[in-house]
């Protein structure tokens, strides 16, 4: 509340309100020691339903380093607890031996409690944690290899607009009268919101509302940039522009997570829940394009598993023990199979062969 009373006008942007609640170093959301994901948390990833994710994307992965012969260095950006980090090394080390002892595993995790739970499940790993992008960038200055974000880019914080009466406003978070959050609606001057929807073609329709992602943007810039060359693999929920005019989504995509139950009101548990956005497909396309990153593919997510044998897990199974592992582990199957609200992102970057494995002969001498 600091922050709004000595902000101009009593009001913050929602990218500052999502910044403060979800990242701040005492209080945000991810910062705080308690489970973020899985029965005990407040939302389900496919890292947390089962391992069996992370073996099919090892799987994939170890394919496309031989197939393209790509540099055996992988960043995982935003990893979370860790889970999809051991099982995937574990795979990775059961099916390809020397590939295992070759690869180098990087991760970049901004959540000082995520990386803590990082380094516990993988201390015995050849896996190097950082906490941001510049941190990574200083001992790995340019990036041959293998990309990874899984859930990452929609929990970046956003900017919100909106129109009516044919004039955009950016909607903002002020305190009422009895000290509760509340939004308020500004005319939209920042030239870099509207410089970021007449670039991305983004054409709101009355009374529509939508986040402009321009945290998100700048990280993919950035990262767009580090690559000289490889594959970037970017899991997540998100719109076109074309789905983004759907009626449905005229109110915008932010809400939250708490307790495994959808919250409408972003405002009402500041620092208690996950927030979320749906990111913007073309966007992220287009991004990717400006920075020399070819547009491969972009499959939901239940499909592209699908095409990767995700059906080569099913385990034979005893129909008298309901919640044996090998249950356990086909109802995963099929829920993983059906899990199509994500979608997989696949770019690439393709270079002269002579800096193929520059990164790593960097990493390894520093």
């Amino acid at each position: 509340m600091k922050e709004i009373e000595c902000s101009p006008g009593g009001a913050i942007s929602f990218e500052k309100f999502m910044t403060l609640s979800l990242y701040h170093e005492r209080y945000g959301y991810y910062q705080v020691n308690q489970p973020k994901t899985g029965r005990n948390g407040d939302f389900y990833t496919s890292t947390s339903v089962h391992d069996i994710f992370s073996r099919v994307m090892a799987r994939v992965l170890i394919a496309d380093i031989h197939k393209h012969n790509l540099a055996p260095f992988i960043v995982d950006a935003g990893s979370g607890d860790g889970n999809f980090i051991a099982s995937f090394l574990d795979e990775v080390k059961q099916k390809d031996q020397a590939l295992f002892h070759q690869l180098t595993y990087c991760v970049i995790e901004a959540s000082q409690y995520h990386r803590r739970l990082i380094k516990e499940k993988v201390h015995e790993l050849n896996v190097r944690v950082y906490s941001s992008l510049s941190e990574i960038k200083n001992d790995v200055p340019i990036l041959n290899g293998i990309l990874l974000s899984n859930e990452l880019l929609d929990a970046f914080p956003v900017r919100v607009v909106e129109k009516f009466q044919n004039q955009l406003y950016e909607v903002c978070v002020g305190i009422d009268q009895r000290g509760s959050f509340r939004e308020i609606y500004k005319p939209c001057t920042d030239a870099k919101l509207i410089k970021w929807l007449n670039h991305h073609g983004v054409v709101l329709a009355e009374d529509q509302r939508f986040e402009v992602p321009l945290i998100m943007s700048d990280w993919l810039y950035k990262t767009g940039e580090w690559i000289s060359e490889g594959k970037v693999y970017t899991i997540d929920y998100g719109y076109t522009n074309e789905e983004w005019q759907h009626p449905a989504r005229k109110r915008g995509s932010l809400r939250g997570y708490r307790k495994h139950q959808l919250m409408e009101d972003v405002l009402q548990y500041p620092g208690e829940m996950d927030l979320t956005t749906h990111v913007s497909i073309d966007a992220i396309e287009k991004i990717g394009i400006e920075n020399g990153l070819e547009w491969l593919e972009c499959l939901p997510q239940g499909q592209f598993l699908l095409k990767h044998d995700l059906l080569s897990f099913i385990k034979q199974v005893n129909p008298d023990k309901p919640f044996s592992n090998e249950q356990k582990q086909n109802r995963a199957i099929r829920w993983l199979a059906e899990s199509n609200q994500f979608l997989v992102m696949i770019q690439e970057k393709r270079q002269r062969k002579k800096r193929r494995c520059m990164s790593i002969a960097f990493f390894r001498s520093n």
